[in-house]
């Protein structure tokens, strides 16, 4: 279901450039990075007077996360079509599917995710220019396909064997018994 149309006054319709140095940009970045939200958004709430709360580190590393194999899912399911191979559609639906069913909620995985992540990203942007060669009507190298697959696999691997993991009981004694 799509989003509501804004009212106009509520569009962002007006643009301003900002020349940085590069290492004022790399400020911006690590500060907008810090608090969990795109350097256009903090760069916008740093001009109207609002500093940006920061997000706490899990919902930032969750966030993050379920962005990747979002957008992952959707390049497999875009090189299923272009490739009509079966094996690419059913790992959109395990990434976008079954995998972000089983990570919601996972906060206490936080520390695996960011370990990850970078790589995730990089499995993601690999997937991704396949995807846009396939749905600009280029001719696709099946190896460098599977290839991409394979990385994306791998690099799954361990988001995948923790969240396989029952969750850390709460409320239980910390040596492990059940007296209370």
């Amino acid at each position: 279901m799509a989003r509501p149309p804004l009212k106009p006054e509520e569009r962002r319709t007006e643009y301003l450039r900002v020349r940085l140095t590069p290492v004022e940009k790399r400020d911006l970045e690590r500060a907008a990075q810090e608090v969990g939200v795109t350097m256009a958004e903090y760069a916008r709430a740093m001009l109207t007077g609002k500093k940006p709360r920061a997000k706490p580190p899990r919902e930032r590393a969750m966030t993050a996360l379920l962005y990747e194999l979002s957008s992952i899912a959707t390049n497999l399911s875009q090189l299923a079509d272009a490739t009509g191979m079966t094996t690419y559609e059913d790992w959109a639906k395990y990434v976008g599917g079954q995998l972000v069913e089983a990570v919601s909620g996972r906060s206490d995985q936080t520390p695996v995710i960011d370990a990850h992540l970078e790589k995730i990203n990089a499995a993601g942007h690999w997937v991704n220019a396949l995807a846009r060669r396939a749905n600009m009507g280029k001719e696709l190298d099946l190896q460098e396909v599977h290839d991409a697959l394979i990385a994306v696999q791998k690099v799954l691997k361990p988001i995948h064997d923790a969240v396989s993991q029952p969750p850390p009981e709460t409320g239980s004694p910390p040596d492990g018994s059940d007296a209370v």
